[in-house]
């Protein structure tokens, strides 16, 4: 059996290396990709892209050469870019998702905007703080080395451009893949904003009982494991099936 292809998205300032372990718990019949947008992670010197549509673009160039069925998991602003990227897939006719994970973040049409402002014109300590009421953490260790709190707000500011134009200009958006919501116990999002996330799609949606941890609960290995049985479970059929 060709493994089913596993799309990766990240979170608002960070990479592909949040998925490590989930990656690493998943059976072979299913092929993690976790794909980074431009500033992050192994492409960090290019410039980071600042609109929805440029960043869907970008993510669709990297499967284009994908076929059949395909799954996406994104986490927190990777899950609206996720549902963007399945439906251009859809447009376009090139891999069908037939299957969105969406984790640690609310459904489009309950969620807020970052800050009613532009987001250009917010201060580094004013991103900072938009991290943090959004389920994320800044170190001691960044806020307190100039180079890498200017740096870190910096893609946060624009990770959260993202955010804002999506919710701006693609809040509408659904698709007609199957979706599968997780959540994190300790995350700030209410269980109607998770249950929101059904407005997303003409197929089924799943709310999954949360799992222990706050906004990146899938970075610890117990939670990576139950994770990667959600996802085994929902695209293969059982939690252990191999090729």
């Amino acid at each position: 059996m060709t493994p089913r292809p596993l799309i990766m998205l990240h979170h608002a300032g960070g990479s592909a290396a949040v998925f490590e372990r989930l990656a690493e718990a998943l059976p072979d019949g299913i092929l993690p990709l976790p794909l980074e947008l431009p500033g992050r992670g192994r492409r960090w010197r290019e410039a980071p892209v600042t609109t929805i549509e440029d960043a869907v673009g970008d993510l669709e160039r990297a499967v284009a050469g994908l076929r059949g069925e395909i799954a996406v998991f994104g986490h927190s602003v990777g899950a609206y870019l996720g549902l963007c990227l399945a439906a251009r897939l859809a447009e376009s006719g090139g891999a069908r998702c037939s299957t969105l994970f969406v984790s640690a973040n609310a459904g489009p049409v309950s969620a807020e905007l970052p800050c009613a402002g532009s987001l250009s014109l917010t201060t580094d300590e004013e991103i900072l703080a938009i991290a943090e009421r959004s389920g994320g953490t800044i170190s001691p260790q960044i806020r307190a080395h100039p180079v890498l709190r200017e740096r870190t707000a910096a893609l946060l500011r624009a990770d959260f451009s993202l955010g804002d134009s999506f919710l701006r200009e693609r809040r509408a958006t659904t698709v007609g893949a199957g979706l599968v919501v997780c959540c994190g116990t300790e995350d700030v999002f209410t269980d109607a904003q998770l249950d929101s996330w059904r407005h997303s799609t003409t197929g089924a949606t799943e709310v999954t009982p949360r799992l222990p941890g706050g906004h990146f609960y899938l970075e610890q290995p117990a939670q990576a494991a139950a994770l990667a049985g959600v996802v085994t479970r929902t695209l293969l059929g059982s939690a252990d099936r191999t090729p």
